[in-house]
């Protein structure tokens, strides 16, 4: 296991796949360096905090599904997809990991593998009933049981025995809760199929509604919710009824419950109804679905109301400014963010993080140093690492010599530790602007608001 691991992710480096910097054999004990992931495993995660929001998982899912398709795309396959094998680098960031029970397929990707591997929840019906598998079919099936749980909290099929566990997953009967969207009912459905070859491909998967279209389930439950309710008037002259305070502390999936209570929707991997559903890749378009006159409600919404006791009157007069007042509004420095955020960059020297997209970089350099000796054909993030390998007294010589014993060599797990700081110092450098961007206060307009006195 510890071999085959080592071999796939010297061939596998990704954004979203587990690093290996170093392998170091001692007497009795081998050790793998790979990067620290401070998020812990999805698993935790999940079973700790309750299980994912729609708009959340659906980032996830997708990085889950790049990992495994660059995978499959060399001739990798997985084998032991679960939550606890998927580390949390940030809340919208993850990395595949545990490679043990991964294995090449030499022969294509239609080779037939006869090794059971992985965790039994998440093991495919082919597994408990053939004597032989195919590798992705196998991976997509463990895919749609993560996406379960990660947007339920459990697993579809449980049971206190292994027998009785490989019962379950053979007879094929599941339930999905009813307050799950269409779009992640569609592509759950459409995953966990009894036949292999009728399970969708990676890229089937990338271009479902759910994945490409993440906030499109928040609005349909949003859509849902509108046309189940009615603008309450009010109760009371200043004071709103309890029953509006409370629902305002629900959050979009419990008031979507409350209002439907839909029962869960009893499901089967045997049934041949309903799997291939028309449109299944094209976005719902919501304005067609939605009547005139809810759309003409929302749209009048939008305006600001006002008051019988002030109202929005425009000043014949403006007040008088101040010089000072003045000087900024006529530099239009004074609120205007991007402005602001400009003169802040415009001061930032160029060798600054935030200008070097790094953490996007793949390539071979990633985890082997370029052979050749022209600089011009190094990439830029490769060019700046030998900088600091050079400093610290690690030569261009020496690394081509380290080359021939990786991972196993001190040197090249040096400069892989090297690469992969310069990418997160990039990545965090874009997350603090990110992050400065929102809290950044926002112009509200100034409204002079009069009164009458009578």
């Amino acid at each position: 296991m510890l071999s085959s691991e080592i071999a796939t992710l010297e061939c596998v480096h990704h954004p979203n796949i587990l690093r290996l910097f170093e392998v170091v054999e001692t007497l009795g004990r081998v050790y793998l360096v790979t990067e620290w992931i401070r998020g812990g495993e999805l698993y935790n995660h999940i079973t700790q905090g309750g299980p994912l929001r729609e708009i959340h998982a659906a980032p996830l899912f997708k990085q889950l599904l790049q990992a495994v398709k660059h995978m499959h795309s060399l001739g990798f396959v997985h084998r032991d997809i679960k939550a606890e094998n998927v580390l949390l680098l940030s809340e919208d960031r993850l990395k595949l990991a545990d490679f043990g029970f991964s294995t090449q397929l030499l022969n294509g990707p239609n080779q037939k593998l006869d090794t059971f591997c992985g965790s039994p929840p998440y093991a495919a019906p082919e597994l408990f009933s053939d004597d032989h598998y195919i590798g992705a079919p196998v991976d997509v099936w463990a895919l749609g049981i993560l996406l379960y749980f990660m947007v339920v909290g459990n697993m579809p099929f449980r049971a206190p025995t292994i027998p009785g566990l490989k019962a379950a997953i053979l007879k094929g009967d599941y339930l999905l809760p009813g307050q799950l969207s269409l779009p992640c009912i569609r592509l759950i459905q459409r995953i966990l199929i009894h036949i292999p070859i009728r399970r969708p491909t990676i890229d089937d998967m990338l271009n479902s509604q759910f994945v490409t279209h993440p906030k499109l389930s928040a609005e349909l439950m949003q859509h849902e919710i509108n046309m189940r309710t009615k603008p309450a008037k009010r109760s009371g002259f200043w004071v709103r009824s309890k029953s509006r305070r409370m629902r305002k502390q629900y959050s979009l999936r419990e008031r979507y419950m409350e209002l439907t209570n839909k029962p869960p929707i009893n499901m089967n991997t045997k049934r041949t109804d309903g799997f291939f559903v028309d449109n299944f890749l094209q976005p719902i378009e919501l304005v067609k679905d939605m009547p005139l006159e809810t759309i003409k409600e929302q749209s009048h919404n939008n305006t600001p109301k006002r008051s019988f006791l002030c109202g929005t009157l425009k000043k014949k007069v403006g007040p008088m400014e101040t010089e000072n007042e003045r000087h900024l509004n006529s530099n239009g420095s004074v609120g205007n963010p991007k402005l602001q955020w400009n003169n802040v960059l415009a001061s930032v020297p160029p060798e600054c993080p935030l200008f070097k997209n790094y953490d996007t970089e793949t390539g071979n350099f990633i985890m082997f140093p370029s052979e050749t000796d022209d600089v011009s054909k190094w990439a830029p993030l490769e060019m700046e690492a030998r900088q600091i390998l050079d400093e610290l007294g690690i030569t261009t010589e020496m690394l081509m010599q380290a080359s021939q014993n990786a991972p196993r060599s001190d040197i090249i797990g040096a400069y892989r530790i090297v690469i992969n700081r310069l990418q997160k110092q990039s990545w965090l450098a874009r997350k603090h602007v990110e992050m400065a961007l929102q809290e950044m206060p926002k112009t509200e307009k100034k409204i002079e608001r009069s009164c009458c006195i009578l």
